[in-house]
């Protein structure tokens, strides 16, 4: 390389540009399958570690800035940070945010070395399978933030996404991976071979592919079958107030009549949405809806609006499904209440509720790792919660009326991202994934259609229904072959009426296996390229 060791390469920043712009909410898919081309020719031109590290850090910096630039709106938002600390801070995300390439550029070049470069055949189509099922272990077992991953960029590709029923996204990385490198290695070697030879680093990937396409074809006809006859369907409407910032409104009205206003909103879009055809047997409320410690009141407003909603779900006879906050175990906690028309057994006066809470918390969102331990924390930091854990997954039987009943399986943003936390609901009989988020904190564009891709493999991978329920948008319904086949605009208060198809339990590989497929490639690259390395040691 000619530039000096830790200058970026323009060919780096080209490869950052590609897989961005491969995600939401560009969605310029294509460019998904060349996207790390520029790159590995920028690893195999390093002549030293330095370099490689280099080029490894820079590629996971461009990609964290263009692909979460809205990190820096949150840390205004949300940490009231002026804007030049909230850049200041981006710029520190982008350092951690993709810390995948690193391990793997390092992890790449330590074999390589030690496998050595060969034209030959086998081994070169060897190494491509080997190098691919590395990168894809290495990305799932290395924690990131939110969770994304290269295959996540196939969200609205309805044949290639029903594969991850069989391995997840990262089935999908490990082949999109793949055919980066098939194709690189076949560009690199083009003078030096010919014929068929040019094209077997190509030839794996390819029939992957192909095995892979197929398999989507003919499940997707057999999962839409099953769609559109389902057992029955639930008719429930996600209400979305467009209310994000409780403290924006209370600076201006106070908290008394910040209260007013977000109950005010919810209940009055509520009753227009229970004067339509069909008229739905739930409402749901998104994340942190409720303005107060539902039931647990520390003054006579908050009395009053608890027994506003009580009063509201007893003679509307209809069950209320909302976010908010509850106190537990001396914590706060994230909350997901169910609140039905019926009398609690045994209480007569009081309205059945059950209450779920979230488990998986967001770092530095949610929770400050060591703040119980070092008290400082919380006051380095008072802006960021200090919720307990909840017991989660769950499933939460909801009655719809006094022959029906609906299992769902509540989770609470930032759940979403995790395949073993749906699927457990999922294996405990949950008929319907039921998300409620809150994406007011990171701005109007990027992040919300950048979550909602991610969520939409569990219910591929469950092959649920999955209602989301958010408070400025993007609330959806996303059918159990991925589609999203009803959602709302950002910013704007909406009913969203659906009717979900409740289905009889569909059989998956994840659902028997769990997220399997990224610790096995984590496995097979490592064993499979010390094992090469260790042959070639020998005299």
């Amino acid at each position: 390389m000619k530039q000096k060791d830790w200058v970026p390469a323009p060919l780096t920043l080209l490869s950052a540009a590609l897989i961005v712009f491969a995600f939401p909410p560009w969605d310029l898919t294509p460019l998904i399958w060349i996207s790390l081309i520029p790159w590995f020719f920028v690893l195999d031109r390093c002549k030293s570690w330095k370099q490689t590290v280099a080029q490894a850090m820079w590629l996971g910096i461009f990609m964290s800035l263009g692909g979460f630039y809205w990190v820096a709106f949150v840390l205004q938002e949300f940490a009231n940070l002026p804007w030049i600390l909230a850049i200041v801070g981006l710029a520190g995300f982008s350092l951690i945010g993709q810390p995948q390439f690193l391990a793997f550029a390092v992890l790449r070049r330590f074999f390589l070395e030690r496998t050595g470069h060969t034209g030959r055949v086998i081994p070169v189509a060897l190494l491509s399978v080997l190098i691919s099922l590395l990168y894809t272990g290495v990305d799932w077992v290395i924690p990131k933030l939110f969770v994304d991953t290269l295959g996540h960029s196939q969200y609205a590709q309805k044949w290639l996404r029903q594969c991850a029923d069989l391995g997840g996204a990262p089935l999908l990385t490990f082949l999109i991976f793949w055919i980066n490198d098939g194709l690189y290695r076949t560009l690199k070697t083009w003078k030096q071979t010919k014929g068929l030879a040019r094209v077997v680093p190509l030839l794996g990937p390819i029939l992957l592919g192909i095995v892979l396409g197929t398999y989507g074809v003919h499940r997707l006809q057999e999962i839409q079958g099953i769609q559109a006859n389902p057992e029955r369907f639930v008719q429930a409407a996600v209400i979305q107030g467009n209310i994000g910032d409780f403290d924006k409104i209370a600076s201006e009205r106070g908290v008394r009549g910040a209260g007013q206003k977000v109950l005010d909103t919810y209940i009055g879009l509520s009753d227009q949405a229970l004067a339509l055809t069909p008229k739905p047997q739930v409402l749901i409320w998104p994340e942190t809806a409720y303005p107060s410690n539902f039931k647990h009141p520390q003054t006579a407003d908050e009395l009053a609006r608890d027994q506003r909603v009580e009063s509201f779900v007893k003679e509307r006879k209809t069950p209320l499904l909302f976010g908010g906050y509850d106190r537990f175990n001396n914590k706060d906690h994230n909350a997901f209440f169910f609140l039905f028309p019926q009398p609690r057994s045994g209480f007569p006066d009081e309205l059945d509720l059950r209450i779920y809470r979230k488990n998986v918390l967001l770092l530095f969102g949610e929770y400050i790792p060591g703040a119980e331990t070092f008290s400082f924390l919380k006051e380095a930091f008072p802006q960021v919660g200090n919720f307990g854990r909840g017991v989660g997954p769950e499933v939460v039987p909801v009655t719809l009326n006094t022959s029906t009943v609906l299992n769902v399986g509540p989770i609470i943003c930032y759940e979403a991202l995790f395949t073993n936390y749906v699927v457990a609901a999922a294996r405990n009989g949950s008929q319907l994934i039921l998300n409620i988020t809150n994406d007011s904190w990171f701005g109007a564009r990027g992040e919300p259609e950048l979550h909602l891709a991610l969520t939409t493999f569990r219910s591929i991978e469950t092959r649920l229904p999955q209602l989301r329920g958010t408070n400025t948008g993007i609330s959806a319904l996303v059918m159990p072959d991925g589609e999203i086949i009803e959602k709302t605009e950002k910013f704007i208060p909406t009913i969203l009426n659906v009717k979900i198809p409740i289905m009889p339990k569909i059989s998956t590989l994840i659902l028997k296996w769990g997220d399997w497929f990224g610790p096995l490639a984590l496995i097979l690259g490592i064993a499979g390229l010390w094992g090469i390395s260790a042959i070639r040691k020998k005299p």
